[in-house]
């Protein structure tokens, strides 16, 4: 399949107040010439990030301020999407939990799965009816996890979120094939951001990967129309132990760079 033109067009990037998806929305712009439009809860950030793609790349960059959590927040979006005719969208927000698996913990996890599987849900059927429309090819990327693709010992909630986003662009990249409308799923593994810092991890960053070398491999996928794509001859070789090990041992594995609760 051919890279999809997005220089001089609207590329939708989701949770890019921080982390991954700030140092996409740099790297779309800067690499790619692509206008970002960028979607997150913090304005401060948002305008931050604004002015640096402004300043250094000349670039045009909206903000839309909202959560996507909240029905109006994904309507907001999907009518920016459709005025703006955006080409491609990055799906990078979503919220973790760590730690024991405990009743007292019930509300955290409601807002992992309302926010990694409700509202994404939500959102990326509407950008699908959206982007069908258009008389031009785009492409939707979500950001899973290699969390998804075994399980988590002390980010299990948070795993099974990210097993159903590359499930379900697994199932949707087949579905939509031949209509213009190429989606699929991005899985890195530990990335040093914001989010590792507080999963309470043995050894700190080492072993994370840098957060704008994992933006290149998301922006690539992105732009190449990957079905499923795992950044770093690291993690690939994760993935694959993944799936020759037994089950078991792969968890056990998992639950290695977590410190246990005392």
């Amino acid at each position: 399949m051919k890279p999809l033109p997005i220089k001089n067009s609207w590329v939708l990037v989701t949770g890019a107040s921080a982390g991954l998806g700030r140092a996409s929305a740099l790297r779309l712009a800067e690499w790619y010439q692509a206008k970002p439009l960028i979607v997150g809860r913090r304005l401060d950030n948002l305008s931050e990030l604004q002015a640096e793609i402004d300043e250094r790349f000349h670039i045009p960059c909206e903000i839309i301020v909202t959560d996507q959590r909240e029905i109006e927040g994904r309507e907001k979006i999907a009518a920016k999407v459709a005025e703006l005719k955006v080409t491609a969208a990055l799906l990078v927000a979503d919220l973790t939990s760590f730690g024991p698996f405990d009743a007292s913990r019930a509300d955290a996890y409601a807002e992992v799965i309302e926010t990694n599987i409700l509202s994404f849900t939500d959102l990326l059927t509407g950008l699908i009816a959206i982007f069908r429309q258009q008389p031009f090819e785009s492409s939707i990327i979500a950001v899973s996890s290699l969390a998804g693709e075994t399980s988590v010992p002390f980010q299990a909630v948070y795993g099974a979120s990210k097993a159903y986003v590359s499930n379900l662009m697994r199932a949707l990249s087949v579905e939509l094939a031949g209509t213009g409308v190429s989606v699929g799923s991005f899985a890195p593994g530990g990335i040093d951001t914001d989010m590792a810092a507080v999963s309470d991890l043995k050894w700190g960053r080492l072993g994370l990967m840098d957060v704008d070398r994992c933006a290149a491999y998301a922006c690539h996928a992105l732009v190449h129309r990957q079905s499923f794509a795992i950044p770093g001859i690291g993690n690939r070789l994760t993935y694959l132990a993944s799936r020759t090990l037994p089950r078991s041992l792969t968890s056990r594995l998992a639950a290695l760079p977590y410190r246990r609760p005392r």
